[in-house]
């Protein structure tokens, strides 16, 4: 890090709690971009151009395939029961995977718009069906993509949760310029014997549990009633 850097590193440091007009916090995002895309120059890019990549190649829907410019990496999601409800309308995506995956592609104007009130985005299904849906900053930690498009959505594709993942992914469209997002599913069924414990719900996990114990103490006196252990013999 050279004398300059390490100046604008302490600058940063002590406006760290100050509070910055529209304008100005316009320009200090469009100056951490361009220091970004820079960086990226030097390190892989998250962004993927789409004839080297297999697997974004096979999630294009064919009605897509002549619009799609920049795009980002594709990256998994399952589905909570928050996910799918009607009464939430919003796909959760964590702050981490919308930092690495999709903000690259991401215009400073784009962003802006994201956190203050949402960017009206198009999203497409496996079959390029499209529904217009708003991408914007939930809280501080995460992101949604949401409106009741959303859980339209989920309906058109029967989601259930847990069982159902959905590959996200977002690109450009050459045509129109504006950002959009493909989300495709895949159902993975667990059987229930070896299930995760962690995916159940707390009361549950405490059940089961409850529930082996009381399993290994009958098994023990059952095996005192025949006999005891072997070794005595």
């Amino acid at each position: 890090m050279n004398s300059e850097e390490e100046e604008a590193a302490l600058i940063l440091c002590s406006m760290k709690n100050s509070k910055v007009d529209s304008t100005t916090s316009l320009q200090l995002e469009e100056t951490r971009v361009s220091i970004l895309k820079k960086h990226k120059l030097q390190h892989p890019s998250s962004l993927s151009p789409l004839s080297n990549n297999t697997r974004l190649l096979s999630l294009v829907p064919p009605s897509l395939a002549e619009v799609i410019g920049d795009c980002s990496t594709p990256f998994d999601k399952r589905l909570t029961g928050s996910d799918i409800q009607e009464n939430q309308v919003r796909l959760l995506l964590k702050y981490r995977h919308v930092m690495q995956f999709l903000n690259p592609l991401l215009r400073p104007s784009e962003i802006y718009k994201i956190k203050k009130s949402g960017l009206t985005v198009c999203v497409y299904d496996c079959f390029g069906k499209m529904y217009e849906m708003v991408f914007s900053l939930w809280g501080t930690k995460a992101y949604v993509i949401t409106t009741r498009n959303w859980f339209q959505f989920c309906v058109d594709h029967g989601f259930q949760t847990l069982l159902d993942w959905v590959t996200v992914w977002m690109f450009r469209h050459t045509l129109t310029g504006r950002i959009c997002f493909v989300i495709t599913s895949e159902r993975r069924i667990f059987s229930k014997a070896i299930e995760p414990v962690f995916h159940l719900p707390a009361a549950a996990r405490k059940k089961r549990s409850k529930g082996c114990s009381r399993s290994s103490n009958l098994k023990r006196r059952r095996l005192n009633d025949d006999g005891g252990d072997c070794r005595d013999n």
